[in-house]
């Protein structure tokens, strides 16, 4: 099928060509605190394992302010969101995902292996929208990995940069 037909297609059905990628960076990258490089070699790794296209939306979640501001001087050009303590970040990208229409995207990908992303996973899948866990194999979440319909293991991109 031609790329055009295949475009007239996804606007038909209503999905426009494009994944939600929503990344909990602390557990993507296995520490809590992040420095500055870090959030670069998050940011590497990422473009390297996913190639986000143009039309694509990535929103980072942390739990701590200074990650937050070391993730904004790293990744430019996507949302970022905010929640203090204990699963902060996890809840600010659930909150964040219920900003959009997700069954509008093509694929919504979860970088992240806590457990408390398998309701808005299940949920997700339970309404036909392609969903996908990427975690590394140490801290994805057994409630995950029952509920999620697509699963890959990667690297931690900070033991990769070491």
């Amino acid at each position: 099928m031609s790329k055009s037909k295949k475009t007239r297609k996804n606007a038909l059905s209503g999905k426009m060509n494009r994944r939600l990628f929503l990344i909990d960076v602390e557990n993507y990258c296995g520490k809590p605190i992040l420095s500055e490089q870090d959030a670069l070699v998050a940011k590497m790794s990422f473009f390297e394992h996913f190639s986000p296209r143009e039309n694509d939306l990535i929103v980072v979640g942390t739990s701590h302010t200074n990650n937050f501001f070391n993730v904004g001087m790293a990744w430019h050009g996507v949302r970022q969101v905010l929640g203090i303590g204990h699963d902060g970040a996890d809840m600010a990208l659930i909150k964040a995902a219920k900003d959009y229409r997700l069954n509008t995207f093509e694929e919504v990908v979860v970088l992240s292996g806590d457990g408390i992303f398998a309701e808005t996973v299940e949920e997700l899948a339970l309404e036909g929208v392609i969903v996908a866990v990427v975690s590394s194999a140490d801290r994805l979440s057994r409630r995950l990995v029952d509920v999620a319909p697509r699963i890959r293991v990667v690297a931690q991109p900070a033991l990769k940069a070491a």
